[in-house]
């Protein structure tokens, strides 16, 4: 089975970019396909800024040191 690789946020947005050119162009029928890259989008940020908002607040663990987190692009 193939590994999955998590996609990034300007490949959600580029992806955006193409499908309303497609829009633009050829009509509705791309417009599941965009709801659905906006909704990805959506999903994308909100997790971020969600693990975000943990890590700054995050308390010292039971030994008393902050835990090492890894630095977002």
């Amino acid at each position: 089975m193939p590994s999955r690789r998590t996609i990034s946020e300007e490949e959600i947005e580029d992806g955006l970019n193409v499908v309303a050119r497609l829009i633009d162009r050829y009509g509705d029928v791309y417009w599941p396909v965009f709801e659905r890259l906006e909704r990805e989008l959506e999903d994308y940020r909100s997790k971020k800024s969600r693990v975000y908002a943990r890590l700054t607040t995050s308390s010292p663990s039971r030994n008393g040191k902050f835990p090492v987190h890894a630095q977002s692009k």
